[in-house]
């Protein structure tokens, strides 16, 4: 059964700092622009009874913590209401952050979850860093991941699609095109990455041998060839998309690379691929891009997670903004809504 308000849901996770509250300016521009549900959630963590020393948790005082989150959320939905013009509600969670979201997110069905990934300065500041990994591998709904300092960027433009020609491919990238019916005006790019043969040390020669170098000449054929299927259906609902096949080794580094060559100011990519050793491997790719890309990152799950019933892009390509294109309200100025 859904919330009662039937409009799309987003999910913006606080944690009291101003870091966090930078994905407000971001979360409330295409709730505003799209007549998107913003709401917001911070979590109580209840302070541990230490029995062995004798002390029990003071009860009053958790009451008094958790009646500050609401003070605190009461305040942020405030901001956003004045600030955006867009009415926000709040939960108060209790539990582990990562799991109390995560059932969150499900129990209200939310379509998109967008945060920053680091909260308080120095040791404080892996709270909501922990919080982010931890959440990704337990919601089956996007994720934008906003880095400190995004400056309440609310558009994207330039949206770079990386796929690893799974099946799940084509989940990822209709997930990235429902995220960009958000936007006003988008352009994507879709890239492979190939890692060419390894090379074998005898006592004659150092490969790669002839026989390699058309082995990898296979691969960036067989992948531009695979592109152009995957992008077809796209190109004849007159969406612009680009095709490009990279050949190197480290993945995440090339995805990287060829977002900054290609003013790319969002990447997208899947969480893990199709099984095994293939998953281990592509869930590694995307923990290398959210730590090391200086762009937005959308993480798409590929696969279900717990009881998530939501299939993500269908979710995004059809329900976002009703599917009806790209930007079509105007936007509010983006504000800064860290200052209190």
């Amino acid at each position: 059964m859904r919330h009662p308000d039937s409009r799309t849901l987003l999910l913006v996770p606080l944690d009291g700092s101003s870091t966090a509250e930078e994905a407000l300016p971001v979360a409330a521009a295409i709730a505003h622009r799209n007549d998107c549900h913003l709401h917001l959630a911070a979590v109580h963590e209840p302070l541990p009874a230490l029995r062995s020393l004798g002390e029990e948790v003071d009860v009053e005082l958790e009451e008094q913590r958790g009646a500050q989150l609401a003070d605190y959320l009461q305040w942020a939905a405030n901001a956003v209401a004045t600030t955006h013009g867009v009415e926000a509600s709040y939960t108060v969670l209790k539990g582990s952050p990562a799991r109390a979201l995560a059932e969150h997110a499900r129990s209200r069905h939310a379509s998109l979850i967008i945060m920053t990934t680091h909260g308080y300065s120095g040791v404080s500041r892996f709270w909501l860093g922990s919080v982010a990994d931890q959440l990704l591998r337990r919601v089956g709904v996007p994720v934008l991941l906003l880095h400190p300092k995004h400056n309440g960027h609310a558009e994207f433009h330039h949206i770079l699609v990386a796929v690893d020609g799974s099946a799940e491919a084509e989940r990822v990238l209709e997930t990235a095109v429902g995220f960009g019916a958000l936007m006003a005006e988008v352009r994507y790019s879709v890239l492979r990455v190939v890692e060419p043969p390894i090379p074998v040390i005898t006592r004659l020669a150092l490969y790669p041998t002839p026989a390699a170098e058309a082995s990898l000449a296979g691969q960036e054929s067989r992948a531009t060839s695979y592109l152009e299927t995957l992008t077809h259906s796209l190109r004849e609902r007159g969406i612009v998309v680009n095709t490009q096949v990279v050949a190197g080794r480290n993945v995440a580094e090339r995805i990287e690379e060829t977002a900054h060559s290609r003013g790319a100011d969002l990447i997208v990519v899947g969480t893990h691929g199709a099984s095994g050793l293939e998953r281990m491997m592509l869930g590694s790719v995307a923990d290398k891009v959210i730590r090391g890309a200086s762009q937005a990152v959308l993480v798409v799950p590929t696969t279900r997670v717990g009881a998530a019933s939501l299939r993500p892009g269908e979710e995004l390509a059809g329900g976002l903004n009703g599917g009806s294109g790209h930007g079509a309200r105007d936007t509010p100025p983006v504000t800064s809504l860290s200052s209190r």
